[in-house]
Formats: structure tokens, sequence, C-alpha cells
């Protein structure tokens, strides 16, 4: 396989990166990154990162745990493969109804769950 200048000196640096995460550990990204992300966020953007790296998370798991790859949900939901990678790759927020294409075939649907039980 051909590289590119380009794509050669873009490897050497992520492995170089990467190394030295090894070497320094935490320590090596400059320490907890939540911690850091807090500083920049506020609670209600940082509520709404975790919830969507939730999302995220779950969606590749259900994918991956019935064997199904991108290619193949495309063909299940109808969403393009691009978009699914995409989504899952937290590039782009879906629109609903794109999520709940994703989600069907894997047997899931969008749902709204309190936060809190509910008083009576």
């Amino acid at each position: 396989m051909r590289m590119s200048k380009e794509y050669k000196e873009a490897l050497a640096v992520a492995e170089a990166n990467l190394k030295e995460y090894e070497e320094r550990g935490e320590a090596a990204n400059g320490g907890d990154v939540m911690e850091f992300m807090a500083t920049l966020l506020t609670p209600e953007e940082m509520e709404a990162s975790r919830v969507k790296a939730k999302v995220i998370g779950d969606i590749i798991r259900a994918r991956k745990a019935q064997g199904i790859t991108q290619q193949k949900l495309e063909e299940l939901s109808g969403v393009k493969r691009p978009v699914i990678a995409r989504v899952e790759s937290g590039t782009v927020e879906p629109k609903l109804s794109t999520l709940t294409k994703m989600l069907k075939p894997l047997g899931y649907t969008v749902g709204v769950i309190p936060l809190e039980p509910a008083t009576e």
C-alpha cells in the first residue's frame, strides 16, 4: 500500500503521542479530562455531553452485540452508512426520525424517562 507523505507524518505523530501516553499515563493528557471540561462547560452542557455519549455508546453496543455492521444497519434501516458513522462518532446529532430508523432494526426505540420518581 502506498502512503502519502502527509499520511506518513500524521501516522508518526499519532504513534509518538500513543507512546508518550503509554509512558506517562494520564499525566500525558494533562490530567483528568472531566475536570478540565468542567472548567469550560456549564453543568447543563456537561450533562448534555454525558447523555449524548451514553446514547451513542448504547447504539454502538447494541449494533455490535447483534453482529450488525454499519453497512448492514444501512440496509436494515435505510439510513446511509456515512450518516450512521457520523452519528456513532458523535460528529452530528441526528434528527429524531433518523435515530428512530437506526434503532428499530436493533430492537430499540426512543423513549422519555423521568429524572425522578413521580410524586403522588
